[in-house]
């Protein structure tokens, strides 16, 4: 099958379900919530990943590779989406996983190495080295990997390089094509790149619309944005989220990208990355599962809800606010949890 054109991808992000939320919370706040549904964007290469994937394979596509090889660990969402993308685009696909192989893989990587991807797991030390070259966008060494799979076009963990962003603005663009009225959209952020390229698209819709069909890998040219309203609202996942903020403004800015139009929040990680969820965070998506008939990935998305949560309780929105909240996908990832307190 071929990669999907440059316009079924803009139609596909303009098509989103809009879901209005019925959320108690939100009702007695008197706030609107509605759920960007991209979870629903595709049956498994689903979520943000279905647009950081988009422009890094049409690259490989163009560069003429057969291969591509990423990173990720044994819940990985973008090694999940990748190895789809592989099956239905014709690449094959090589996943770096992080640590020893296990004597029983997770359903994540099984799922994976079924659809064709061949796993190749190296130590924690050395995947460490890899992935911090690969985001800061520098060509790692890849002589080993080049020896056993040949030539391959490589993609950081998450997707998280200027392809990825471009992706990740396409989603700030399509809701901006809504024309719809709204106080702030939101959504869950580990490396930032999906934060800073919906904020971009945001800040830049018209700009970014007359600009897609260019070539691959051009730079928007943005002399000033004043923007300070609507916000883009990024929840850290992280627990120690350090120079976040400064990479988001960096991967903006290594697009030619400037904007002043988003935020990023800490502190309602819940333990931090893919860590076991604090009992009140597991009842909380047990009570807005149950209410809202509404699925949370417990790495991302549930986080970004929690945190909303809170901020309604305080009062962060006033009355008659309207949030749009991102529903960033990772579904799958639900099965690397104990999530019977979740259902």
């Amino acid at each position: 099958m071929n990669l999907m054109s440059e316009d079924e991808f803009l139609q596909r992000a303009v098509s989103v379900p809009m879901q209005t939320l019925q959320w108690e919370l939100a009702k007695r706040k008197g706030v609107d919530v509605v759920v960007r549904r991209d979870d629903l964007v595709d049956s498994n290469l689903s979520g943000n990943k279905f647009y950081k994937l988009f422009y890094n394979l049409l690259q490989a596509k163009i560069g003429g590779y057969q291969q591509v090889l990423s990173f990720g660990g044994a819940y990985s969402n973008h090694l999940y989406a990748l190895a789809v993308a592989g099956r239905n685009f014709g690449f094959k696909t090589i996943g770096v996983i992080r640590g020893e192989r296990p004597k029983h893989l997770s359903p994540t990587l099984q799922d994976a190495e079924r659809w064709g991807m061949q796993l190749h797991f190296i130590s924690r030390t050395n995947y460490r080295e890899h992935t911090q070259h690969a985001l800061s966008e520098m060509q790692p060494e890849y002589g080993e990997l080049v020896k056993i799979y040949g030539d391959f076009y490589s993609i950081p963990e998450g997707g998280a390089n200027s392809q990825g962003l471009r992706g990740a603005q396409v989603i700030g663009w399509a809701i901006q094509q809504l024309k719809a009225e709204y106080t702030a959209i939101c959504l869950a952020c580990g490396t930032g790149n999906t934060l800073a390229g919906v904020a971009a698209g945001i800040a830049n819709a018209e700009v970014i619309g007359s600009e897609i069909g260019s070539e691959i890998g051009s730079k928007i040219s943005v002399a000033e944005v004043v923007t300070e309203t609507p916000k883009v609202i990024g929840f850290s996942v992280l627990k120690g989220d350090g120079d976040l903020g400064e990479r988001i403004i960096t991967q903006q800015q290594n697009l030619g990208l400037r904007g002043n139009n988003w935020r990023l929040i800490s502190g309602y990680h819940a333990g931090g990355y893919a860590k076991k969820l604090p009992n009140v965070v597991q009842e909380f998506s047990h009570v807005l599962e149950r209410e809202t008939m509404l699925q949370l990935d417990p790495v991302y998305t549930l986080k970004m809800f929690y945190g909303v949560a809170q901020l309604l309780a305080l009062n962060y929105w006033p009355r008659g606010s309207r949030l749009i909240l991102i529903h960033t996908g990772g579904l799958q990832g639900r099965r690397g949890f104990n999530t019977a307190a979740l259902l």
